[in-house]
Parts: C-alpha cells; sequence; structure tokens
C-alpha cells in the first residue's frame, strides 16, 4: 500500500501544495500593494505568476495519478465522490480536486491573460487557492498520521514536519520557476524575500523534526522503525539526504546568498532541496512499513 507511487504522490501533492501556496500569498500580497504603474512589471509578474501555477498544477496532477496508479481498482476512486463519507481520504480527495480546478482556472487565466477572471474574481481565487493548498500540504501528514497501527507515524509532529517540509518545496519550486523566467520577468525581484521566508520555513522543519523523533524514541510500540532508521540501508539517506540535502545545505546556502547580497549563481540551493524532500517521504514511509 506504501509504495514508490505512494511516496512520489505525497512528494508531488507537497510540493504543488506548497508553490500554491507561496503564488497565491505573494498574488494577495502585491494586490494590496500594486506594482506601481509600470505595465511591463504587471506583465511581467503575471508571467511568472502563471507558470507557477501551471507547472504547480502539472505536479498536482501527476500526484494523483501516482495515487491512482497505486490503487488496484483505480476505477473506483469515483466512489470516494457519488458515496462519500467523513473520512481523512474523502476529505483528501475533495481538497486535491478543487485545487486542482482552482490552481488550473488560475493558470489559464495568467498565461492566456483572461479579463474575465481578473479583480475582485481574481482576488476570490487566489484566497482560494491559499486555502485549499495549505489544507493539501496538512493532508499529506494526516494521510499517515491517521494510520494508528503504524506507532512510528502516530506523532502530531509528523503533520508540522511534512507541513514545513512541502512549503520549503513550494518555495523552492517557486525560486526555480523565478530563476529560469530572468529573461521574462527580469524586473520582478522577490526572491529575497522568498529566501527570508525559506530559512524561517528550514527552521521550522527542522524543529518539528527533533520533536517527531524524540516522540518516537518515547514510544516503545515505535523501536523497530528506529532501529531501521539508525541501520546502514536508511540511515545514509536519511542524514545525508533527508537533513542534509533537505534541511542543512540549503539553509547554509540561503544564509549565503543573503548575507553575500547577492542572487546565486545557479539554483543549487533549490535542486538539492526539493531532492531533500523526496528523501524524508522515503525514509518516513520506509521505516513505517518495516
Amino acid at each position: 500500500m506504501y509504495g514508490t507511487l505512494v511516496i512520489a504522490y505525497l512528494f508531488l501533492g507537497g510540493a504543488a501544495g506548497g508553490a500554491f501556496l507561496v503564488t497565491a500569498v505573494w498574488s494577495l500580497a502585491l494586490h494590496r500593494k500594486p506594482l506601481g504603474r509600470s505595465h511591463a512589471l504587471r506583465r511581467e509578474f503575471r508571467v511568472l505568476r502563471g507558470r507557477s501555477y501551471a507547472i504547480a498544477a502539472l505536479a498536482l496532477a501527476s500526484s494523483m495519478l501516482c495515487l491512482l496508479w497505486d490503487l488496484d481498482y483505480p476505477e473506483r476512486a469515483l466512489l470516494i465522490f457519488t458515496s462519500a463519507q467523513p473520512t481523512v481520504l474523502t476529505f483528501g480527495a475533495c481538497a486535491l480536486s478543487a485545487l486542482l480546478g482552482v490552481g488550473t482556472l488560475l493558470a489559464l487565466a495568467n498565461l492566456l491573460h483572461l479579463r474575465i477572471f481578473s479583480g475582485r474574481i481574481k482576488h476570490i481565487l487566489d484566497s482560494a487557492c491559499a486555502l485549499l493548498a495549505a489544507a493539501v500540504m496538512e493532508y499529506t501528514g494526516v494521510f499517515l498520521y491517521s494510520n494508528i497501527g503504524i506507532a512510528f507515524w502516530h506523532s502530531l509532529a509528523l503533520i508540522g514536519l511534512f507541513f514545513c517540509s512541502a512549503l520549503s518545496s513550494g518555495l523552492s519550486l517557486v525560486m526555480l520557476i523565478d530563476y529560469f523566467s530572468r529573461g521574462e520577468a527580469p524586473h520582478v525581484n522577490a526572491v529575497r524575500s522568498l529566501q527570508k521566508w525559506h530559512l524561517a520555513c528550514l527552521a521550522a522543519e527542522l524543529v518539528f523534526l527533533a520533536i517527531f523523533l524524540l516522540a518516537a524514541k518515547a514510544n516503545p510500540a515505535a523501536a523497530p522503525s528506529l532501529a531501521l532508521l539508525l541501520s546502514d540501508a536508511i540511515f545514509p539517506t536519511a542524514l545525508i539526504g533527508a537533513l542534509g540535502f533537505g534541511i542543512v545545505l540549503p539553509f547554509a546556502l540561503e544564509t549565503y546568498a543573503l548575507l553575500c547580497k547577492e542572487q546565486r549563481s545557479l539554483p543549487v540551493s533549490d535542486f538539492v532541496c526539493l531532492i531533500g524532500a523526496l528523501c524524508l517521504r522515503w525514509t518516513v514511509i520506509v521505516c513505517g512499513v518495516h
């Protein structure tokens, strides 16, 4: 039940939710502080925003396909909506579907410059996107926490850990999009602000990771999972991948970039951060279903 496709689903769903949240909040913030009178600057931000929404929508759709592919009977997925029950799975399915719909609409509205989705309507859609994205990011942790039979996952800190990891992934994804869009959006300078938020997010992720491990250590039923975590087969990936690539290295690189007051020449920090987020989910899943 918790194989490679589920790991990919958790990673892609979290990163997509994080990118949606970052883009929507960014758009709402600039809605309160208009981009001056420069038509070129507004156009550049619309292009960047449209690409961020589009890539986030593609990532979210891919995560949902991974989940469907993992099901023995994917055609029964529609029963979640036609015979809905108040369960965690129902909530997640509805949140994912709603976010995909709103996110796709926002991507098309920005990329195609659809005037019908401007002004108050765009503001409402951005707000809905932010709320749905936060719900999806929470769900990636709740999805595992709700499995009370797996002691390693039964800690509220796991929800906070996955939320922070998803937000970190989303920030990295948006900064990568910004990096590769500089030729068409050279005047949208927001990377330094995003880097500061990324540092705060990484610090929070480290705190939740420590609390999660301490909770697992205090739970005798989670001892086999901890033993597997410290084994030669898992520990290098957990230490170098999840902790090193996912938190420590991005934190160091972002701090260096901010202290030097320069834009980084290569987006190494964001690439390794995404790799680390994937390693984190792989480690948590494998140790839980030992």
